[in-house]
């Protein structure tokens, strides 16, 4: 009975491991990050399929922007990012396709995270969206989600969504502005200072 439990525990191991490796390995490439933000601004990109929400049939990329008191849940800047899809197809967003997408998104992120802080059978609440289109382009509304990373509880982001095409990269971008602070806090200011670094017409 020893020798089987040891011998799970080492599989198990095993697993961890590799999924370690992979992980770094994903999160970890020579990619540059099209936003442009202050230094202390913290970058990351990834490639599609995102590892936590494989469910988004999209090809391209992810590049994001962390305000720096990002990860600081008494920060005025917590949980305050702008990421950027880099994708190949159009994906005709509107306003019920684009819940789908973020309670898939964030739902994915924070269940990877129960996983990562080794919570394997945490029961994580759903995440809910409440969009709107407000131009042609552009959505906005809030999220609710529960934070696995830092407060251990629910938050509600306030949430706009951009799409334009960027003709000269042929790709389309959809931009993601999220903030649990309120459209009127400096945050947001400084979202729409945020530009890309690569020409676009």
């Amino acid at each position: 009975m020893l020798k089987r439990l040891l011998k799970i525990l080492l599989i198990l191991i095993i697993i961890i491991a590799i999924g370690g490796v992979y992980l770094y390995f994903r999160l970890h490439n020579n990619i540059e990050n099209v936003l442009e933000t202050k230094n202390d601004w913290r970058s990351e990109v990834l490639e599609f399929p995102l590892i936590f929400a494989g469910d988004l049939k999209y090809e391209g990329e992810e590049h994001i922007r962390f305000a720096p008191g990002w990860g600081e849940k008494d920060s005025k800047d917590y949980f305050s990012y702008v990421f950027l899809w880099m994708i190949k197809k159009d994906p005709n967003l509107n306003s019920s396709e684009l819940e789908g997408i973020m309670n898939i998104y964030f739902d994915g992120l924070m269940n990877t995270g129960a996983i990562t802080n080794f919570s394997f059978f945490k029961k994580i609440p759903e995440t809910k969206s409440s969009l709107q289109q407000t131009d042609k382009n552009t959505f906005e509304g809030s999220i609710e989600l529960y934070d696995e990373f830092f407060k251990k509880e629910l938050i509600v982001l306030n949430a706009k969504i951009k799409s334009e095409y960027c003709p000269v990269r042929k790709k389309y971008l959809v931009w993601f502005y999220l903030s649990p602070q309120e459209k009127n806090h400096q945050i947001w200011n400084q979202f729409i200072e945020i530009n890309l670094n690569i020409k676009c017409h």
